[in-house]
Parts: C-alpha cells; sequence; structure tokens
C-alpha cells in the first residue's frame, strides 16, 4: 500500500470541514502542544485559509437578482461577516496602493 502524500490544498480542504461543522480541534490545546513552532505556524496558515474560504462561501450568491438592501442583509447575517470586512479593506488598500492613490 502506497502513503498518500498531503498537499496543501488537502489540508486546506480538511479543515474546511472542520471549521463548517464546528469541530475545534486545530484550535485544541491538546492538538496544538504536539506540534513544533514551525508546524504550529503552518496549522494557522492553513486555518487562516480555511476559514477565509469558509466565509467567502457564506455569501456566495447570485447579485444579479437582488437589490442592495437584500445583499448587505446577507453580509450581515454571516457569521464571518467581521472577516470578510476585513479582508475586503485590505484588498481595497492594496488596490489603491497599487494604484499610487494612497502613500
Amino acid at each position: 500500500m502506497t502513503k498518500k502524500k498531503w498537499t496543501r490544498e488537502d489540508l486546506i480542504k480538511v479543515v474546511e470541514y472542520f471549521i463548517e461543522h464546528k469541530v475545534p480541534i486545530m484550535s485544541h490545546p491538546k492538538f496544538r502542544e504536539r506540534l513544533d513552532r514551525n508546524r504550529n505556524l503552518f496549522a494557522n496558515q492553513v486555518t487562516r485559509e480555511a476559514t477565509g474560504n469558509v466565509a467567502y462561501r457564506s455569501v456566495d450568491f447570485d447579485l444579479n437578482e437582488m437589490t442592495d438592501e437584500e445583499i448587505w442583509s446577507l453580509f450581515d447575517q454571516s457569521e464571518y461577516n467581521e472577516l470578510i470586512e476585513d479582508n475586503a479593506a485590505a484588498a481595497m488598500m492594496k488596490m489603491a496602493e497599487k494604484l499610487n492613490l494612497v502613500k
């Protein structure tokens, strides 16, 4: 039997499943104490990316048939709305920097 080589994307999908099903293993002290510093940093990166993916899926809907009020209501109802807002603000600042609109 050959061992499966896990990719980063595989791990992100597993962590997304944990997040969506409210399984707190990634933050559990018993799990984290078994990881060295580098593995803890990697776990943080994977968790951050997976959380972002889950957050964006929580507001993935067709905007064509919705009013502005309905759109903002759905964003407000997402349990990840703060993360989405923070990421949107960071993306806007990066774009403003690329366009030399801010120093």
